[in-house]
């Protein structure tokens, strides 16, 4: 058993959980309710199973370096899904780091962050 996590900010020091950890948690929080999803599909005649099951491998590789191998091996003998999962990704990239860009030029403007020169 592990020790309880103290809630109390003088007992962690005032440091929250770390990011990466808390995206692991999400990510295989995500990737468990999709591969439920994705057998309530095969189940219910209606629902598709294999974009949920896709789902769910994509953020399991997230997590499991295991996975992410096995994803990259399979993405390499189709180098059809290979392309549209590349293009994919490079456009939640290009978002990301425009919404970055974004948060900083108004964090600049409203004098919040301070430049390095």
């Amino acid at each position: 058993m592990s020790a309880p996590v103290p809630t109390t900010p003088e007992l962690t020091d005032g440091h929250r959980p770390s990011r990466v950890r808390r995206n692991k948690a999400w990510n295989l929080t995500l990737a468990i309710f999709f591969f439920i999803l994705g057998f309530i599909g095969i189940l219910v005649p209606v629902m598709p199973q294999i974009l949920f099951f896709a789902m769910g491998i994509v953020f399991l590789s997230l997590v499991s370096p295991t996975v992410r191998r096995r994803v990259r091996k399979f993405l390499h003998r189709h180098p059809r899904l290979a392309h549209q999962y590349k293009k994919h990704r490079d456009k939640g990239r290009r978002r990301r780091l425009e919404l970055i860009r974004r948060r900083k030029a108004l964090a600049e403007r409203m004098h919040l962050h301070h430049r390095r020169d």
